[in-house]
């Protein structure tokens, strides 16, 4: 099936009730995955924002995290740019890389994440992207596994830009992310 057929068929299941009441799993949580080809980036970007502005018109609070980008909002409240370029300058980039991973453990993220939900109030919905561009700094089985915790019943979806065969990440199709057997493909090829 062609991405575009998936987008579309993603569209209409995050807006059905089911779905956004997590019914029909049998007591598991209701963390999806959808994966698409890394070069599709752009166009599961812009499908994500016209998703969005349409459930949130159906009066549905969509919490949208670019993991990426809250991994920099972390790292630039704890230390600053110019402590960052710092260390790079005096230890260099596989030291400094060493020392952000260390920063962002998912137990950090996690909390980050309960943050961002309770600021926006009563979250139905949550929309996990930017897994890729964060790949160096964190991994996306490891925010998984405990994420559970924090969201409950609400859904979530991970827009993951590689393979998930039910048991393996595989980021670009490339690089082995882990063994995360929680989540469902939400839109099989």
């Amino acid at each position: 099936m062609k991405l575009e057929e998936r987008l579309d068929l993603l569209k209409q299941k995050v807006q059905n009730d089911d779905f956004l009441c997590a019914r029909g799993l049998g007591n598991e949580i209701p963390f999806w995955i959808f994966d698409y080809p890394p070069e599709k980036e752009l166009l599961v970007r812009e499908t994500i924002d016209k998703i969005t502005l349409n459930l949130g018109k159906m009066s549905v609070n969509v919490l949208v995290i670019d993991l990426f980008e809250m991994c920099l909002e972390l790292l630039n409240n704890k230390l600053g740019n110019d402590t960052i370029f710092e260390f790079e300058n005096k230890k260099g980039s596989d030291e400094l890389l060493k020392k952000l991973k260390i920063m962002l453990k998912p137990e950090i993220i996690k909390k980050a994440i309960q943050v961002k939900m309770e600021l926006s109030g009563d979250v139905q919905l949550m929309f996990l992207t930017g897994v890729g561009k964060a790949w160096s700094l964190v991994r996306s089985h490891s925010i998984l596994n405990n994420l559970q915790p924090v969201l409950g019943n609400v859904p979530l979806v991970t827009f993951y830009p590689g393979k998930y065969d039910n048991y393996e990440l595989s980021l670009f199709g490339k690089f082995k992310d882990g063994n995360y057997y929680r989540a469902f493909p939400l839109i099989n090829d």
